[in-house]
């Protein structure tokens, strides 16, 4: 299970990933970091675009493509601690940890932010 839980994670990131790099397609001037220059409207850096409400407009601007990837390597670097290649001696090691089968409640909870992922187990539930 915990090794389906980990692909499962790293194709997620990846995907996460590729989405916000997506946002600087090959001559766009669109920077990683956006802000809002109106109520409503969204730079990019190289577009601006009207959101149509200036709270989408902040969830827009708060969720640029410079937070995701911070997002996405800090998921990374959590997900590695808890994958090193060393044998776990328990729930205080810095490993992913086996309890009667079941992944350690860290990985598991970064897997929650996609429980509507069709590939999503209703057992890596927290």
């Amino acid at each position: 299970m915990s090794d389906d839980l980990v692909a499962f994670l790293r194709a997620r990131l990846v995907e996460d990933e590729q989405y916000a790099r997506s946002t600087m397609w090959d001559g766009s001037v669109n920077s990683p970091t956006w802000s809002l220059t109106a109520s409503a409207t969204v730079d990019t850096g190289g577009d601006e675009f009207y959101a149509g409400d200036r709270t989408v407009a902040n969830h827009i601007e708060r969720h640029d493509p410079a937070r995701v990837l911070r997002e996405v390597e800090a998921k990374r670097r959590i997900l590695q601690w808890h994958t090193g290649a060393h044998e776990c001696s328990g729930p205080d090691d810095n490993c992913m940890w086996i309890l009667d089968g079941e992944a350690c409640p860290t990985t598991r909870a970064l897997a929650l932010p996609y429980a509507d992922h069709e590939d999503y187990k209703e057992g890596w539930k927290l």
